[in-house]
């Protein structure tokens, strides 16, 4: 029976206690405390530059390779203040740019073919310092630079950032196509514009009484006046050969001449605006 109960003993002595560190000193105490609160500082400034360069890594990655710069010409006013603090402080603007421009490159250049892509080397954003007259007016300079040029108007009232992320979406969208050397008609350049803001971002609604519309001629519909008529002309194009807004603005690459269009129509561009005219003078008159 002593040997039973030899067995089941514990592996440790009952006198056995775990080991007590012997108190800090107060004076160590006191000099822990500033240690430790300047490494929670250290550690939050560091987590603040970490998120920063990444940020900046993700913007330039984002952006394939051309610069963006954001100029606030009007800081010293309240309409500039109010840019500074929605758009410049937080990199909302270089955010909307990137995103629009993936948008629009995806839409032209699906194939990203350095061949026939657009050269862009850097895109300036600038508030300017006085109303313009349209809401965003795009600069092209040497060394494949442009500027977006944003009226203060754009800044306005409560609904300011449909606004804002509209004007850059018209923006970029001309800025990423071609112009046939700066031959093709402006008509037609402010309606393919007009048709990528349509159908890339679907922002309007459309009514019965754009379609009932007439064309003032059935010969020159892209050189219409009105970019709403020549992005719906544009549409019905695309409709009839999908892809032709691509096709149209690769042609426009090495220059211009209105045969262009009937080559990439398959025939002549004035028989599709008699058609097209027809079918809407038919919808306006149902």
């Amino acid at each position: 029976m002593e040997e039973s109960r030899h067995l089941l003993r514990p592996l440790l002595s009952p006198s056995t206690s775990p080991a007590v560190a012997p108190p800090l000193d107060d004076h160590v105490v006191d000099n822990l405390k500033p240690i430790s609160s300047n490494s929670s500082i250290i550690l939050r400034l560091s987590l603040v530059v970490f998120i920063g360069i990444v940020s900046i890594w993700a913007n330039h990655e984002a952006s394939k390779g051309y610069d963006i710069t954001i100029v606030n010409e009007s800081a010293d006013t309240f309409l500039g203040n109010r840019f500074q603090l929605f758009y410049v402080s937080n990199d909302e603007a270089v955010r909307l740019v990137i995103q629009a421009s993936k948008v629009v490159e995806n839409f032209l250049y699906p194939d990203h073919d350095s061949r026939i892509k657009k050269p862009v080397s850097h895109i300036i954003v600038k508030l300017a310092d006085r109303n313009l007259t349209d809401n965003i007016i795009v600069e092209s300079g040497t060394d494949q630079i442009f500027v977006l040029n944003i009226s203060p108007l754009v800044m306005e009232g409560t609904n300011f950032g449909q606004a804002m992320f509209q004007a850059l979406q018209r923006g970029v969208a001309r800025i990423w196509l071609w112009d046939g050397r700066g031959n093709a008609p402006e008509s037609l350049i402010h309606g393919i514009v007009e048709y990528m803001i349509d159908h890339l971002w679907a922002t309007r609604q459309r009514s019965d009484h754009d379609r009932a519309k007439p064309l003032r001629s059935a010969t020159t519909c892209w050189k219409d006046g009105d970019s709403r008529v020549v992005a719906e002309f544009l549409d019905y194009c695309e409709r009839r050969r999908p892809g032709f807004i691509r096709r149209l603005n690769h042609g426009m690459m090495d220059g211009w001449d209105d045969g262009k269009l009937d080559g990439l129509l398959g025939q002549p561009a004035q028989n599709l605006c008699t058609s097209y005219e027809s079918l809407r003078y038919n919808i306006s008159s149902a």
